[in-house]
């Protein structure tokens, strides 16, 4: 970074996280509310509704990871560190690319996810109570979702930028650089971070909570 792109970057929190790609993020603001009222919504719904189908989803999805019966701790542990990551980065990808379908997929997946998410929220705690559910969830959850939520705003702002296209007021190619900038530069060592915690501090405590 040069020294005039770090006096003109952004000050702020939104700066120190985002760089000079925080004027971009702000203006997504409103997206992201949006976006997030319908994830809690949806993840509302399904811990009253007490789904299973988050649960056996995540049954489907373990099934595809190799046997490591017999594998050292360093391995298993990095085994569920990629497969966590790449699966959090695909679903991060898919939600902004499918925004350019003017912007309706992005809103379909998050309250899917969350309805899923609820569900499985509701289970554990029936299972195995409140302190180990948040110990088990919160860590990697907050930054994890946050970042998703960030990915199909950004995507919602594709598929408003393609309504603009249509009406021959503007074009969707710097819009579409901006959200591949976001996704390579700060989306994907977000969720980098989470499957990081996920597999590391995340069992820990799940651990100590579930002992208590």
């Amino acid at each position: 970074m040069t020294f005039r792109e770090r006096r003109s970057r952004p000050r702020g929190f939104l700066g120190y996280l985002f760089g000079s790609q925080a004027e971009y993020v702000k203006g997504l603001a409103p997206l992201f509310i949006l976006c997030a009222i319908i994830f809690i919504s949806s993840m509302v719904f399904g811990y009253s509704s007490g789904t299973t189908l988050g649960l056996e989803a995540l049954e489907e999805k373990l099934e595809f990871l190799p046997d490591m019966e017999g594998q050292s701790f360093v391995v298993v542990l990095l085994t569920f560190f990629v497969y966590i990551f790449f699966n959090n980065a695909v679903i991060g990808f898919m939600f902004m690319l499918l925004g350019l379908v003017f912007g309706v997929p992005p809103l379909l997946f998050l309250a899917l996810n969350g309805y899923m998410i609820g569900g499985v929220v509701s289970n554990l705690i029936s299972e195995m109570g409140v302190a180990y559910t948040v110990a088990g969830l919160l860590p990697h959850g907050v930054l994890e979702i946050s970042t998703i939520i960030l990915s199909s705003a950004s995507g919602m702002s594709l598929g408003y930028s393609v309504m603009w296209r249509l009406r021959g007021r503007s074009g969707i190619r710097s819009e579409l650089g901006r959200a591949v900038r976001l996704y390579m530069t700060r989306i994907v060592p977000f969720l980098l971070l989470a499957a990081s915690i996920e597999v590391t501090i995340t069992p820990l405590l799940g651990l100590i909570f579930g002992l208590s």
